[in-house]
């Protein structure tokens, strides 16, 4: 029980650092579109306590002016605003306007606003100013200006500001979101090479003290089979002799294995089906011993060479059946390998397939994470060590095809071909 308490312990702690990284993204960008909408909104009232107060600023300043002046002081007027607004009399006909994309009428083109019939528009210039008046009147409420021998009224809009400030936290979102894609890119970049550190320093030492025994064992099981001809035995011991050396000779090839894990290794150009072969014909060799009563079929089509380390990917194909033949559970379990070329794709598949007890979404999701298992021994390298040799040794894919509790589980491993 408390084992199974250690082994859940990380994937706790990554839920709660993910709740709390959700969390807090939310938090921030909850925190800023309201405080932006908040200034948007102050700004809005200004714009309208401003635009009342010239309003009646310049309803009590035209009781005291002539026609020129009247002008000259409107021209202040806008020039003083920020706000785009169109000034129109009580009949809706455009006199001063600002901030529209619509230059100013010349003061010599006055005839032409007294002249406008807001009705029936015959002026395509100050028609596209009583038409922005209207638009702006959805906006705000028109302000009115009352004179004393003219009514005048100010539609006004949004600034520039106002409108930069409404994008503003949309940008804010955005800017949020690449800082945060990037830290999380670093962070996995980190998180992967802190692994292959891990896993190169392991394989490295693994190699290392499997390398002076295994030396030793070799040279004892020599010594071994002169002792039993001399003792005239050799026939009798030949046997469990033989069988020895090629365990010995295996555990050579696992730790070369290793060793090549934590380096660079050659690649070559091989054929894929003899590699399949080899880690069949392993597992059938052993039948008897690892008790398998399920059967392996292969179909292999006439593929190209592969440029691949065939020790490596000898390592793949024996931890993909071994993982088959535990998820198979009862006897009559069948494994089947195919393999075939895709000219299409310009792509080599390899298929693995058995009947066994499949895997839940789960179980699918992670099923390549480092320290990832289901089983209760191991460490659960061996499918993340495939999709290493896999993908980043030789250039291929590796994913779960299909699968299905209780229906059985296909491996896929795409390999390109040169």
């Amino acid at each position: 029980m408390k084992r199974r308490r250690a082994r859940r312990a990380p994937g706790n702690l990554r839920t709660l650092l993910a709740i709390y990284f959700i969390a807090g993204t939310v938090v921030l960008v909850g925190g800023a579109v309201w405080y932006n909408s908040s200034l948007i909104s102050r700004m809005r009232e200004q714009a309208q306590s401003t635009t009342r107060l010239f309003s009646r600023f310049v309803g009590f300043a035209l009781r005291e002016v002539g026609d020129q002046t009247r002008r000259d002081f409107i021209r202040d007027v806008q020039g003083a605003m920020t706000l785009p607004f169109v000034l129109t009399d009580s009949a809706g006909r455009p006199m001063v306007w600002n901030g529209i994309d619509v230059p100013m009428l010349a003061d010599d083109e006055y005839q032409r606003v007294i002249d406008y019939d807001p009705e029936s528009p015959n002026d395509p210039i100050l028609e596209r100013v009583q038409r922005i008046a209207g638009e702006f009147d959805g906006i705000h409420e028109p302000v009115a200006v009352e004179t004393q021998d003219l009514a005048l009224v100010i539609h006004y809009g949004r600034s520039r500001l106002s409108r930069e400030l409404a994008v503003a936290p949309y940008v804010q979102i955005g800017v949020l979101v690449i800082f945060l894609l990037f830290g999380f890119l670093m962070f996995r970049a980190v998180k992967t090479g802190e692994q292959r550190s891990i896993w190169v320093g392991m394989a490295k030492e693994t190699a290392h003290q499997l390398g002076t025994p295994l030396s030793s064992i070799m040279g004892w099981l020599a010594v071994i089979g002169e002792e039993a001809e001399r003792a005239g035995c050799a026939e009798r011991l030949g046997g469990p002799i033989g069988e020895a050396s090629a365990d010995v000779e295996r555990l050579g090839r696992i730790s070369s294995r290793f060793s090549k894990i934590g380096s660079d290794p050659d690649l070559e150009y091989q054929e894929l089906a003899p590699v399949i072969e080899e880690a069949v014909r392993y597992f059938e060799r052993r039948r008897p011993a690892l008790r398998i009563n399920s059967t392996i079929e292969t179909a292999i089509e006439e593929l190209p060479l592969v440029r691949c380390s065939a020790e490596l990917l000898g390592w793949v194909f024996e931890n993909l059946i071994k993982n088959s033949l535990d998820a198979i559970a009862e006897e009559g379990g069948k494994i089947h390998i195919t393999g075939r070329l895709d000219a299409g794709e310009g792509m080599i598949e390899i298929l693995f397939s058995d009947n066994g007890r499949g895997m839940s979404a789960s179980v699918r999701k992670r099923v390549f994470s480092p320290g990832f298992t289901t089983k209760s021994r191991g460490w659960g390298l061996g499918l993340a060590l495939v999709k290493r040799i896999v993908e980043e040794i030789h250039g291929g894919t590796i994913r779960v095809l299909h699968t299905q509790p209780g229906r059985g589980t296909t491996f896929q491993i795409l390999f390109p071909v040169d």
